[in-house]
């Protein structure tokens, strides 16, 4: 099986790691100083388990020669569409891509500019973070749930399920995997959001003088706004989201945080301006993303 892991940051340097060190045939699509890096230097990856390094061969985009049996877009959400057309002709016949961008979106955009190709869209929890040219895990054990949405499901699933065997993230399918997006979605606009809000990392959203309320308010909304799209969000699972929150570390921050704080391009389209963007659709007026919205721009330069 051939594999191109496209996007070098810190969670598509982590996969393509990890299933290079599992003897799988992996390509790692980088840019930039990135991929001058990685040309002559290991991926090398920080845990609380340990340390390691493993080499993986790398291109840019424009060298990118097929066929592949799997690509695994790790790109962050504005970066998709370039990512996607560059591996037009480039999948194998029966090939597949997995999509792991945050947001509910990223599928149908995949099936758009690949149409005939399997889609896999994967939910991914776990926190990584590149650390000088070193990428870092903390908190929660990696793991991917993924679910096919346009192609043969039992084929094209089993190849991811495969792909990723050893590579040190567990990955599992999911009976319904846009429920299971949804689910990301509420927890990756509302804390995302929230932390940026209110300017502390996402692991101290809650110890924040009332953080904890408009957490739970936001991920109330998101889950009217599911609801309103044929999704079953309830009381149940923000619950359970916010249970999930408290198990991360206090200096935790997720990636759309670290951008907007560092005025990258980030996920701000994809997270928290999908919400009203989303919402037109069903005639709703989400009133605590328009807080959320404008708390951010008052505290930061959204890119």
């Amino acid at each position: 099986m051939r594999i191109a892991v496209i996007g070098a940051g810190a969670i598509g340097s982590a996969l393509a790691a990890g299933i290079a060190r599992a003897g799988a045939d992996v390509m790692l699509v980088a840019r930039g100083g990135r991929l001058a890096l990685l040309r002559t230097e290991p991926v090398r990856m920080i845990s609380d388990s340990g340390a390691w390094e493993q080499a993986v061969p790398v291109c840019a985009a424009d060298d990118l020669a097929g066929p592949f049996d799997l690509a695994i877009c790790c790109v962050k959400t504005p970066d998709l569409p370039e990512a996607l057309t560059a591996l037009h002709g480039k999948l194998a016949p029966g090939g597949a891509m997995l999509t792991l961008q945050n947001g509910v979106e990223a599928p149908e955009q995949a099936a758009a500019i690949l149409p005939g190709a399997a889609i896999v869209a994967g939910r991914m929890h776990g926190f990584f973070e590149l650390d000088g040219d070193a990428v870092r895990h903390v908190g929660v054990a990696p793991s991917i749930l993924l679910g096919c949405t346009h192609g043969v499901a039992d084929q094209a699933e089993a190849l991811v399920l495969q792909a990723l065997a050893g590579s040190g993230i567990a990955a599992t399918t999911s009976p319904d995997i846009v429920r299971a997006l949804w689910e990301k979605f509420m927890l990756a606009a509302c804390l995302g959001s929230t932390a940026c809000a209110l300017g502390v990392p996402a692991g101290q959203v809650c110890a924040h003088p009332g953080g904890e309320a408009l957490l739970r308010a936001a991920m109330a909304e998101v889950a009217a706004l599911a609801r309103l799209a044929g999704v079953q969000l309830d009381a149940a699972d923000i619950a359970a989201t916010m249970a999930f929150v408290g198990t991360f570390p206090p200096e935790a921050t997720t990636s759309f945080q670290r951008d907007l704080l560092a005025g990258r391009r980030s996920e701000y389209a994809a997270l928290t301006g999908a919400v009203p963007r989303l919402a037109e659709r069903y005639g709703f007026t989400p009133m605590v993303f328009r807080q959320l919205d404008a708390m951010i721009h008052a505290r930061l330069h959204v890119v």
